[in-house]
């Protein structure tokens, strides 16, 4: 009889442990830039699946990614993925891109034929870090920008005059 009072109070003990809470991905959720830049937008979803996409927009252009994340420390890493549709392809960040004018412009499949309708935006392991409320990129050296350049994204979308 013991027996089974200890086993019954034994299992009610089990049953009322808290499972310990997952602690949430800071980053999970849709980023808005913050850049008034008429009549741009830009928004990244980080989804909890560890994938992203990114979307871009203004009068006459549509410029699109998706791909996979990481968490390294303190920071996100989002990095594209290869697609199967010919687009015309540039880098996230990118300053020298008008030293490349009248050169053969880089597509998402080799000698394919884009339409130009919408690009693909490659993200190649591009580091995120949160400040206060927003998501701060770190700019690359390789991408010949000036320290002065800050890209910032955050939670609520900009309002637009």
């Amino acid at each position: 009889m013991t027996i089974r009072i200890f086993t019954f109070l034994f299992l009610i003990f089990l049953i009322s442990c808290k499972k310990p809470e997952k602690p949430v991905n800071k980053f999970i959720g849709i980023w808005y830039d913050t850049e008034y830049i008429i009549p741009g937008k830009s928004s990244i979803k980080i989804n909890k699946d560890s994938t992203f996409n990114y979307s871009s927009a203004g009068c006459d252009w549509r410029v699109f990614s998706k791909g996979n994340w990481k968490i390294i420390g303190d920071s996100i890493e989002l990095s594209s993925v290869k697609i199967d549709t010919c687009y015309f392809a540039f880098s996230f960040l990118d300053c020298a891109f008008f030293d490349r004018r009248g050169k053969k412009p880089l597509v998402t499949i080799p000698n394919c034929e884009a339409d130009g309708r919408k690009d693909f935006c490659i993200f190649s392991n591009e580091t995120f870090y949160l400040r206060n409320d927003s998501l701060v990129y770190k700019i690359k050296t390789s991408s010949k920008c000036p320290d002065t350049l800050k890209i910032i994204f955050a939670r609520t979308e900009k309002i637009r005059k």
